[in-house]
C-alpha cells in the first residue's frame, strides 16, 4: 500500500539560509499617482538597514518597477512604466549609501573604487523566498553630494523569465529580418529603451525555433538574462549558449569576440559595439560567416550608422566604413513610450533592411550621402529601391499608433515630428 502521509514541510531554518534577508517582506504596494510617490517601507527607519535595502529593492519591483536609482542625499527614485516616482519621504545618506553599494558590489572596497574616480556596472542578486532568483544590473557612479562626494546607484530590474517575441512585439517580417545567416545586426536606443531585452528574445528564438543546432556565444557588461529557464526546457534540441561576462570572465567585449573566433560559434552576441576595437572583431567575425548581434546608442537608423562610422579613426574611417555596409544585414531603432494612461509601455521601432541592393546603392556613393541615402530608404522615398526590403520610419510608426491611441500626441510630435499627427 502506498504511503498516503502528506509530505512533511522544508524547516524555516533552511528556507532562511537561502533567502536573502528582508525580501520575505517584500509587498506590492499602490502608487500615488497624484503626488508621484510610493511607499517602499511601511516605517521609515532612521537609518536603513541591509536587510530593509533589500525589502525596498524588492518592494519596488513587486509595484512594477523597471529601474529604481539611489542617490546620496535624495529620495530613492523608483521608475513605473516610465514614471519617475518618490520611493521615501526622507532622503538617503552618503553612510546608507555607502553601506548599499558595500551590499550590491559585494565587498567593501566599492566606495573606495568610486572614490578611486572608477565607474562600476555590475550585476546583483537576490534568493527569494520561492527558491526563486531576483536579479539586477547595476552601474554605481560618483556624483557631487552635500558633503562634495556622493554615489548615485542605478538598479534595472532583470525579468526572473527570458524574454520572447511575444513579449518584445515582433511580427513574423521583422523576425525574419532580423536573422539573417550572417553579417551584422544592430539594435540601437537609447540607455532603457529595451535593447538587451529585445536581443535576447531573439537569442531565446535562436534556442528554441532554429531548424539546425546553434552555439551560441554571449558577451555581455554584465550577463542580465542567463538562459537558464529556456536551456532547461529544450528537450532533445543540443543548441547551446555560453555567456561570458566582461570584467569578471574576460577583460573586453573585443577580446571575447577573439576568443569567440576560436570556440566555432553559428551567432555571436556583443552586448555593445562601444570602441573601435569592438567594432573591428565583430566586423571580422561577420565577414567570415557569423551572424553577430551588438547595440549601440542612437535615436534613428542613420544616427545609428553615423555613431559606427564615428568610432574608426579618420585614416581608416573610409575603408572600413566599406566593410561595415558590407557586413550589415538590419538595423533597428528602439524607443519606450507610456501608454497614455500611463500603464503600459509601447515599444516605438524604426529600422531598414540592408538587402544586397541597398548595401551596392550606399558602396557605389561617396561616404558623406549615406546618411541620406538611409534617411530616404527609412522613409520609403528612395527609387528604384528594392520592393522586398523590410523599413518602418518613426514618423510611419507614430502616425500608427497616435490614430490607435496607443501614444499620446507629444510622444507622437517627439518622435515622428508633425507629420506624425497631421490628417489624424
Amino acid at each position: 500500500m502506498t504511503d498516503q502521509s502528506p509530505i512533511p514541510e522544508r524547516p524555516r531554518a533552511a528556507i532562511s539560509r537561502k533567502m536573502s534577508p528582508g525580501v520575505e517582506k517584500a509587498v506590492k504596494v499602490p502608487l500615488d499617482l497624484a503626488n508621484l510617490s510610493v511607499k517602499l517601507l511601511p516605517n521609515e527607519p532612521q537609518r536603513i538597514s541591509a536587510e530593509e535595502f533589500r525589502q525596498m529593492l524588492m518592494t519596488a519591483v513587486m509595484s512594477g518597477a523597471s529601474d529604481i536609482t539611489l542617490q546620496s542625499d535624495q529620495q530613492p527614485r523608483p521608475e513605473i512604466n516610465g514614471i519617475l516616482y518618490r520611493g521615501m519621504a526622507r532622503p538617503l545618506s552618503s553612510t546608507e549609501l555607502n553601506m548599499v553599494l558595500i551590499e550590491a558590489y559585494g565587498g567593501s572596497n566599492g566606495p573606495t573604487e568610486i572614490n578611486a574616480q572608477n565607474v562600476l556596472d555590475f550585476s546583483y542578486e537576490l534568493n527569494l523566498p520561492s527558491g526563486d532568483r531576483q536579479r539586477f544590473r547595476v552601474n554605481a557612479t560618483g556624483i557631487y553630494g552635500r558633503d562634495g562626494s556622493g554615489v548615485e546607484l542605478t538598479f534595472r530590474a532583470l525579468p526572473r523569465k527570458t524574454p520572447d517575441l511575444l513579449m518584445v512585439r515582433l511580427n513574423s517580417d521583422e523576425v525574419e529580418a532580423l536573422t539573417p545567416r550572417d553579417g551584422i545586426v544592430v539594435i540601437a536606443g537609447a540607455t532603457g529603451s529595451g535593447k538587451s531585452t529585445t536581443m535576447a528574445a531573439l537569442t531565446r528564438y535562436h534556442l528554441e525555433e532554429s531548424p539546425r543546432p546553434v552555439k551560441i556565444v554571449d558577451i555581455q557588461a554584465p550577463i542580465e538574462y542567463t538562459f537558464r529557464d529556456v536551456m532547461s526546457n529544450l528537450g532533445g534540441s543540443s543548441s547551446t549558449i555560453g555567456q561570458s561576462e566582461v570584467g569578471k570572465n574576460i577583460r573586453s567585449f573585443a577580446d571575447g569576440v577573439h576568443s569567440a573566433l576560436r570556440r566555432k560559434p553559428h551567432i555571436i552576441n556583443v552586448g555593445e559595439a562601444r570602441d573601435f576595437e569592438t567594432i573591428s572583431a565583430s566586423l571580422e567575425a561577420s565577414l567570415t560567416g557569423h551572424l553577430v548581434y551588438t547595440t549601440t546608442h542612437a535615436s534613428s537608423v542613420s544616427v545609428a550608422i553615423r555613431r559606427l562610422l564615428t568610432i574608426f579613426p579618420g585614416n581608416e574611417r573610409e575603408s572600413r566604413g566599406y566593410d561595415l555596409i558590407s557586413a550589415l544585414r538590419f538595423v533597428m531603432v528602439q524607443h519606450l513610450v507610456p501608454t497614455p494612461d500611463g500603464t503600459g509601455r509601447v515599444p516605438v521601432r524604426e529600422y531598414l533592411e540592408f538587402t544586397d541592393a541597398m548595401r551596392e546603392r550606399l558602396l557605389s556613393a561617396p561616404m558623406h550621402e549615406w546618411s541620406s541615402i538611409v534617411d530616404r530608404a527609412v522613409l520609403g522615398e528612395l527609387s528604384g529601391a528594392d520592393p522586398d526590403m523590410q523599413f518602418v520610419s518613426l514618423r510611419d510608426v507614430c502616425t500608427r499608433l497616435y490614430a490607435e491611441q496607443a501614444i499620446t500626441r507629444s510622444d507622437a510630435l517627439r518622435l515622428g515630428g508633425a507629420q506624425a499627427i497631421a490628417g489624424v
